[in-house]
């Protein structure tokens, strides 16, 4: 079975994730902020992709970006970022090398999220 976190507090992204893979074995945790977030990060249990919204209560995406590469349960997680904002190229370049992909939740479609999805879980 594999294990999907997703961090966001847009409750249509999070539907969206879990109907794509809702035929799968797939086991999906969602967090809507990012105090949680850290917590279920630092409890040790791993997850196969993580989905990270860079904006959050409490504690922002880009914070938590920081926990998933430095903690050591967490730090060859792939991470898809999720925002629904223009990034920088300053910001874009930031992300460069931390995260797997950057997806503008304005703009993607849902074949793109699926063909991350088969490429990172394998299903």
């Amino acid at each position: 079975m594999k294990n999907i976190l997703i961090i966001d507090d847009d409750v249509l992204i999070c539907r969206l994730i879990e109907k794509l893979v809702q035929q799968k074995d797939v086991l999906i945790t969602i967090v809507n902020n990012g105090k949680v977030a850290r917590d279920v990060l630092q409890s040790g249990k791993k997850f196969d992709v993580v989905f990270l919204d860079l904006i959050l209560p409490h504690i922002s995406g880009w914070d938590i970006l920081t926990v998933i590469n430095n903690y050591p349960a967490t730090q060859d997680t792939p991470v898809v970022i999720m925002t629904g904002f223009s990034l920088s190229d300053k910001e874009t370049e930031r992300l460069q090398g931390k995260v797997f992909a950057i997806i503008n939740k304005k703009t993607f479609n849902k074949e793109e999220l699926v063909e991350i999805l088969e490429k990172l879980l394998q299903i």
